[in-house]
């Protein structure tokens, strides 16, 4: 296979995923959309040895070997991923590895620290003892964000005699770690690129970089518009180039909203194929472990679709048309364009049960959003009624049986909503249920709602 050929597809488990009999139709379902490999990141979501007490568990390590078997048997090629710096919320969380933390972030293990190399190895071995077959590892490496701000890692940075500042910590940490799964396991070594070409990383002398593995690939993340842009910085570390898309990344608001906007991922994604680079397309599950779940596979059927398939693909789907209608209703929060795409969204045609379910996340989507607005319009009158009748203004008595009419269709309109996406989670066997709907909540203001609920019957 050649390497221009690759389309593989990036799995962050740390969001919200299927179980396991729903994740093996997901890998049937992306086999048959071209994907030639999965980069799985199991991440908190099984018993590691190494990072014991640590984590949220949702499978086995048997049932994630299992489905590594069943993706080699789709002819995909299955690489795990493991973070070896930036990124280790979920363990660094925990207080038994809080001596791990770099200068007390939750985000960076301490490269100086003596655990940390032990540690990590320990993890690349108990890797590949769940992935035998694997031919490739990737280490993360991204968005070490405090690298270097520990006094144990300032006074190593004072003191080197090449002087190459923080880069230098990173570059010996990653390069000892690629050094160890290439030279123990053979595996191919996969790198984000990002903490090797930021503007205050050039003065990397071309040494530094032959430290690593000389097939280690980097991968260029970017997941705007302007991938080519920065393609020559990576180009010139003389390595192996990957382009990374993002199928789901944060966006606008993303804490808020249901539904991502899909023409920002289709644009992304059409720009990465212009390079004729492999590439991976990313699906995150969260900005990271400290922050909000973004929402099931389920809402993202086109973009898998645009991954795999194309974009062209898409830009002829019958759904072509209601996506617009889509980005612009949610992006513009206006209830009359979120009801008539609500409507719109209801006659959708659909090919297969993954736009089935797509469907159904969507039209749960945009009541959500309507809901929002409705609930958010309540809180703001009561809010503004309340300084009306300090002044004595309004007609309390006469307002409150309209207010208090008007409340309830709303708290029934929001029950059926709660008792719709619990039957979609249930259908779709998805993890982190109540977590999900409890953000959810928050934008509902219900707690206001079913507070004002209470004092009418008192």
């Amino acid at each position: 296979m050649e390497e221009k050929a690759v389309k593989f597809l990036h799995l962050d488990l740390k969001g919200i995923v299927p179980g396991i009999d729903r994740f093996r139709k997901y890998l049937q379902y992306f086999a048959s959309l071209g994907y030639s490999g999965i980069v799985l990141e199991c991440d908190c979501r099984i018993p590691w040895k190494c990072w014991e007490g640590a984590g949220e568990i949702l499978f086995t390590k048997e049932e994630i070997s299992s489905l590594a078997e069943y993706a080699e048997s789709l002819n995909m090629e299955i690489v795990p991923l493991i973070q070896c710096m930036g990124h280790m919320e979920w363990v660094l969380k925990e207080e038994k590895y809080s001596h791990l933390r770099e200068n007390g972030y939750y985000n960076d293990l301490c490269p100086s620290h003596p655990e940390t190399v032990e540690k990590l190895k320990e993890w690349i071995d108990e890797t590949f003892a769940l992935f035998p077959r694997a031919k490739r590892l990737h280490l993360g490496g991204d968005e070490a964000w405090h690298l270097g701000s520990c006094p144990v890692c300032q006074a190593k940075i004072t003191s080197d005699p090449l002087h190459r500042g923080k880069m230098g910590l990173f570059t010996d940490h990653i390069s000892l770690l690629a050094n160890y799964a290439k030279e123990k396991y053979s595996l191919q070594v996969m790198l984000w690129d990002d903490m090797f070409c930021k503007e205050e990383n050039k003065l990397l002398l071309d040494e530094e970089l032959k430290k690593l593995p000389a097939d280690t690939i980097f991968v260029h993340w970017k997941y705007q518009t302007d991938a080519e842009e920065s393609l020559a910085e990576t180009a010139a570390c003389n390595r192996i180039v990957w382009g990374a898309s993002a199928l789901r990344c944060s966006w606008q608001n993303h804490f808020v909203h249901a539904l991502n906007f899909v023409h920002e991922r289709f644009a992304n994604i059409s720009c990465w194929e212009k390079t004729g680079l492999p590439i991976l397309h990313t699906t995150w599950g969260r900005p990271n472990n400290l922050w909000n779940p973004y929402g099931p596979w389920e809402a993202l059927i086109p973009e898998f679709i645009a991954g795999g398939k194309g974009v062209k693909e898409v830009e002829k789907h019958p759904w072509k048309d209601f996506l617009v209608l889509m980005d612009e209703a949610v992006k513009a929060c206006d209830y009359k364009k979120l009801e008539n795409c609500l409507a719109e969204g209801e006659k959708l045609s659909c090919s297969d049960e993954w736009e089935e379910e797509g469907k159904a996340f969507f039209l749960l989507g945009l009541r959500y959003e309507i809901l929002r607005l409705e609930t958010k319009g309540h809180l703001e009158l009561l809010r503004i009624r309340a300084v009306l009748e300090k002044y004595g203004r309004g007609d309390p008595a006469g307002c409150e049986k309209d207010y208090a009419s008007c409340r309830e269709k709303v708290r029934l309109k929001i029950e059926k909503w709660e008792k719709d996406l619990e039957e979609f989670w249930k259908r779709n066997s998805l993890s982190d249920f109540e977590e999900y709907r409890d953000l959810r909540r928050a934008e509902f203001f219900i707690a206001e709602l079913f507070e004002r609920k209470t004092d009418d019957k008192e």
